[in-house]
């Protein structure tokens, strides 16, 4: 499946601002970095407009100065990468308990076998 590639000014008109608009974020954010073409013009995909739109939505509705966008961005990402390795660990453990779990059901079947085996000699 290809992915959809607009140059700016049609990223500009997603996004509702101006082209300038958005090599002025690219300065100031420096998770947005849209690729350039061998022509170097600047290629957005959707991905890309999702990002400028969160953007323009703290800036412009959310009342967040630049500086603070890129702390909240900046916690959000950190936010994300902590709940991964959250996730991640309790996976770990999910396993490890079932791991614990089958052992247990194992030696309580063989301990059940021997009992009945013990119950049957009489």
């Amino acid at each position: 499946m290809s992915m959809a590639y607009y140059r700016i000014k049609d990223a500009a008109e997603k996004i509702g601002v101006q082209p300038h608009v958005l090599r002025f974020w690219e300065t100031q954010f420096p998770t947005l970095k849209a690729p350039k073409s061998t022509r170097g013009q600047r290629l957005y995909n959707d991905e890309d407009i999702e990002a400028y739109l969160k953007i323009k939505y703290l800036l412009y509705s959310e009342g967040y100065s630049i500086p603070g966008a890129k702390k909240l961005l900046k916690e959000q990402r950190q936010g994300v990468s902590s709940a991964v390795h959250e996730s991640s660990a309790l996976k770990a453990d999910s396993v490890a308990a079932q791991t614990v779990e089958k052992d247990l059901c194992r030696e309580l079947s063989k301990e059940l076998r021997e009992l009945r085996d013990f119950v049957q000699a009489f």
